[in-house]
């Protein structure tokens, strides 16, 4: 997909992304998912959106919503410009796209079945599209007898045979990484989500290797 945010999705990014490279620290702690809701639904009932935090006349909005956060810190977060100009590099140098809940992309199913709880914003690799198709959900411990990685196997050939997505967390062991790889041998699309600790990076990856 074509890497090109709208406005909206840079002002919910400033607010949200730590955009941070490396293990450093945010200069500004950013809007939890909470946080961001609250002012989004206020952002709402002024008939407004994220992007017009964007226009001259900031301060007046961001005083508006002063009722629901502090409004120096939504500054301190919506002048980080340059350092969003940077991550956006960093992203589109390693193919990563950014979907936000304003954007026209954005998978319906999300919205329809989270509602205001799902993500403000989405990163990934790969073909975006299959988001919007479902797909089969694969869970489990990292620890796992053979028997079961050969089960899981062949629930990936099916899922493949049968034209599915499927969706598992980040692989971080080996049977992980050996199941993920025959599903795709096989022809299955996968989505992958990663653990906590790597959220800070990015949020997701899809594709078919």
């Amino acid at each position: 997909m074509t890497f090109e945010l709208s406005s909206n999705t840079k002002a919910i990014l400033l607010l949200t992304a730590p955009l941070i490279a490396g293990r450093g620290k945010p200069s500004v702690k950013p809007l939890g998912a909470g946080e961001y809701r609250r002012l989004a639904r206020r952002l709402r009932e002024l008939r407004r959106q994220p992007a017009d935090l964007l226009d001259t006349g900031t301060r007046e909005i961001v005083g508006e919503c002063r009722v629901e956060l502090d409004s120096e810190r939504l500054e301190r977060l919506l002048g980080r410009g340059f350092l969003l100009a940077q991550a956006v590099e960093r992203w589109r140098t390693r193919a990563i796209w950014v979907l936000s809940r304003a954007d026209a992309d954005y998978p319906r199913r999300l919205k329809q079945r989270l509602g205001e709880d799902a993500p403000p914003i989405l990163y990934g690799c790969g073909e975006a599209a299959i988001l919007s198709t479902g797909g089969l959900a694969v869970v489990g411990s990292r620890n796992v007898h053979e028997a079961l990685i050969q089960y899981t196997e062949d629930v990936g050939r099916l899922a493949a045979s049968a034209g599915r997505s499927l969706v598992s967390g980040g692989p971080g062991a080996s049977t992980g990484l050996r199941c993920a790889g025959r599903w795709m041998r096989a022809g299955a699309w996968r989505a992958s989500w990663p653990t906590a600790s790597k959220r800070r990076r990015y949020s997701g990856n899809i594709g078919k290797r």
